[in-house]
């Protein structure tokens, strides 16, 4: 019987040229062998099975060749290729820095560096895993390396560039071998495969490739399990079934079901997929990749960023064409944060049925944020509001129309969060510890609010015609607040309040109005307005829906003038700091 290979070594690059996946390395190599300007020192660098040590064994192999033809291949027939060929080079050394990693190891190399070649020109030292060796032995190396014999090359390869000493790098030539691209390593193994008789699928060449993850030596050992299993015959399902990989159908199926809203069929699709024995961790991260992949299936221009399979890449482009680029992008976010909850979840089960329920609800038009209880506590603090007159309706124009003041309301009481609220320009809080209240720029914030702020303008358009469609005042509040609950969910309690302490109305068709009561509120509107306007017209449906931001000038009996008065305003709003004065014994005349 005869003995078998192993791939990653029967089929082992014997030159440049037929290394995969590394042309930046070798066509620098053979140029530098070309030109005679090899360096004394190279360090070999990257990730597992890339080409590391078969570049250093070529090199060296290269450069004591006593024949190298123009293609700079060695003739394999000097006595140098025939003793590298039976592996007794006496003018190549391999040492594995793993095993041989001491400063005696090393003063043992240095002395064979100190001998000149019996056989050739050159002596090659290809050192291993070359981190592993000691900080001593790095030291002792160092002058070696730095001024060795003109005969005398060393090939250091690493996997962990990060744990080599400065010094040494400093020594070397440092060559950076990326990982190789999946449809390299699936082009190379069909050649393999049909070397070696196989009949394998294309689709089962990529996922292998997949797997490997840039590695291509850890792609031949899968092949080769795989084909121990199979035999001649290599199919998409035997790779799936023996890879623990989720097949692709799985994610068609449940992405069909998504567009659709059909929450059943999602669930369902889910569990078999679990009763499969899969890992709902690995579903979640297989989903998102697949979302991925239809996101960039959608532009030409981001079509060469679709790693999978030319069986495939007609199948993502139908899809992508149906699927909603919204949906896409928002179930990315879903299923990233589903993603980095799943281990810390006692149910994580339900997390991804929940995650998969909340990406159904996108594309029938419920947004999750819109489920939660529109009055929390901290809603039902910062936005009592009192009922509002109605706006009168401003005739259409072919013009832009009109901004119409909105009738000046009672000024409502304001939570003690308003004290959080951003302070004036001119002054500037000095740090303070939690639960603290600062009088003066509590002051100074009320100065703000007691002078009249400028008109924001009207919003300017945006080149498409001006809409005619009647809003529904209903739907533009519920639209409204779902808006200001998406922000308080992500923490921005400030906007969120100034969101809710008023209620837009309609002025006109296709035209609302939000009226605002001071400058910190208008420098919100100001920074908000284009993506509020933006997500106001998607869910109402209108394109041309305009939005006037108008601030309403306090009345004289309400302008406060007098610290005193400003602090009487602040502490009807919070009488907490009635208390405070009396603790510190302030004076505000």
């Amino acid at each position: 019987m005869d003995q078998f290979v192993v791939s990653a070594r029967k089929y082992r690059p014997a030159t440049f040229d037929t290394v995969v996946g590394q042309e930046a390395v070798t066509s620098t190599l053979k140029n530098a062998i070309r030109s005679n300007h090899l360096a004394s020192a190279f360090l070999f660098t990257g990730p597992r099975g890339v080409g590391k040590t078969t570049c250093a064994r070529i090199l060296a192999r290269t450069i004591n060749c006593e024949n190298l033809g123009e293609d700079l291949v060695a003739c394999g027939q000097c006595a140098p290729c025939k003793t590298f060929e039976e592996g007794h080079s006496l003018n190549i050394f391999e040492l594995d820095a793993a095993s041989n990693n001491s400063v005696d190891d090393i003063r043992n190399l240095i002395l064979q560096v100190s001998i000149a070649p019996q056989v050739g020109t050159k002596k090659v030292y290809i050192i291993d895993e070359v981190h592993m060796l000691s900080s001593a032995a790095f030291n002792a190396f160092l002058k070696t390396l730095e001024e060795p014999p003109s005969y005398a090359i060393f090939i250091l390869a690493t996997t962990e560039k990060h744990k080599i000493l400065p010094t040494i790098l400093s020594r070397c030539q440092v060559f950076d071998f990326r990982r190789i691209t999946i449809s390299d390593i699936s082009r190379h193994l069909a050649s393999i495969a049909q070397k070696e008789g196989i009949e394998a699928e294309p689709q089962a060449l990529h996922v292998i490739a997949q797997k490997a993850d840039g590695g291509l030596r850890d792609a031949l050992s899968i092949f080769d399990q795989l084909v121990s299993f199979s035999g001649n015959r290599l199919t998409y399902q035997d790779v799936v079934k023996n890879l623990n990989v989720l097949d692709h159908e799985h994610y068609f199926r449940i992405t069909d079901s998504i567009i659709r809203g059909d929450i059943p069929a999602v669930l369902v699709e889910y569990n078999t997929i679990l009763q499969q024995g899969f890992d709902g961790h690995l579903f979640v991260a297989g989903l998102g990749r697949h979302f991925r992949d239809l996101l960039v299936s959608q532009d030409p221009r981001t079509l060469p960023l679709l790693e999978v399979g030319e069986d495939l890449t007609a199948r993502y482009g139908d899809q992508a064409q149906r699927v909603d680029r919204d949906l896409l992008v928002r179930g990315l976010d879903r299923l990233a944060q589903c993603d980095s909850q799943y281990k810390a979840s006692k149910e994580p089960r339900l997390l991804v049925e929940l995650a998969l329920v909340q990406l159904c609800r996108i594309t029938t038009g419920a947004d999750t944020a819109a489920n939660v209880e529109k009055k929390s506590p901290d809603v039902s603090i910062a936005a009592p509001t009192a009922p509002k007159p109605a706006v009168a309706a401003a005739p259409p124009a072919p013009a832009a129309p009109p901004v119409r003041p909105v009738t000046a309301q009672p000024q409502q009481p304001v939570a003690a969060s308003i004290v959080r609220e951003p302070a004036p320009s001119d002054y500037t809080p000095k740090r303070r510890l939690a639960g603290q209240v600062s009088i003066k720029g509590t002051v100074a914030a009320a100065a703000v609010e007691a002078t009249p702020a400028a008109p924001l303008e009207a919003d300017s358009g945006t080149g498409m015609p001006a809409s005619s469609k009647e809003v529904n005042p209903a739907l533009l509040l519920k639209v409204w607040r779902d808006y200001a609950l998406v922000q308080k969910q992500r923490n921005r309690d400030s906007l969120h309040a100034t969101l809710m302490a008023r209620e837009p109305v309609v002025s006109g068709p296709g035209r609302i109005a939000f009226p605002i009561v001071n400058a910190v509120q208008g420098n919100y509107m100001r920074q908000e307005k284009p993506e509020l306007l933006g997500f106001l017209r998607r869910e109402i449906g209108d394109p041309g829906l305009e939005l006037d931001v108008i601030t309403e000038a306090p009345s004289e009996q309400q302008r406060p003038v007098t610290p005193m008065a400003k602090f009487k305003v602040l502490a009807a709003k919070n009488p907490a700091l009635l208390k405070l004065r009396e603790e510190l014994d302030l004076d505000l005349g």
